[in-house]
């Protein structure tokens, strides 16, 4: 019987593209090394998501993503195990949880549900209405921007939503992220609770 080889001989050096959904966001990668437990990627900054703090802070909130990989048609669910900077790039480090191969149609169904579009919104709090933008939307949450600094809410934060021009018109959200643009502006990224 022969012996179990060196785990580094069961991974594969890969260099393919692909996206991962984090934090509201879809974002470009890149795989550099992939096992039958997990995969390395290089993820290349978003609109939202554009620095190792932003990643960061939306780990904290959630560190399940799904993630597609063009040259193996993987996707599916993973865990954020790890996550640094190298050399400029933004490297992670993901174990697979739920995943499913040969199955970029699934990718791409799931994509249309994570639109990027823009369109109006408010925050209603005792009474007052405090009007945003909304970046994008998908079945499971949305991320919104605007001079939300008088809100005054914090990460957890349960509110009531009015949305306009999407299936969906009203929502209960809990923020997940916040983020301060240089214009002064937040961005502001929330999961469904509750749809009206």
């Amino acid at each position: 019987m022969s012996t179990f080889q060196e785990r580094s001989e069961y991974r594969k050096n890969l260099n393919s593209p692909g996206q991962i959904h984090l934090g509201g966001e879809i974002l470009e990668i890149k795989s550099y090394d992939v096992s039958v437990k997990g995969i390395m990627v290089e993820i290349f900054p978003g609109k939202i998501l554009s620095s190792l703090d932003d990643i960061q802070a939306s780990i904290d909130s959630n560190e399940i993503v799904e993630i597609f990989v063009e040259e193996l048609k993987l996707t599916g669910e993973s865990k954020i195990v790890w996550v640094k900077q190298e050399n400029e790039k933004i490297m992670m480090g993901l174990e697979f949880k739920d995943v499913q191969y040969n199955s970029q149609k699934l990718w791409m169904k799931r994509m249309a549900y994570r639109q990027q579009k823009s369109f109006d919104c408010s925050i209603l709090m005792e009474n007052n209405e405090i009007p945003a933008q909304g970046i994008n939307i998908s079945i499971g949450g949305l991320a919104i921007t605007g001079d939300l600094k008088t809100c005054s809410l914090n990460d957890g934060d349960v509110v009531n939503l009015q949305l306009k021009g999407v299936a969906v018109y009203q929502a209960l959200g809990k923020v997940m992220w916040q983020k301060e643009n240089l214009d002064g502006s937040i961005t502001m990224g929330l999961r469904y609770m509750e749809l009206g």
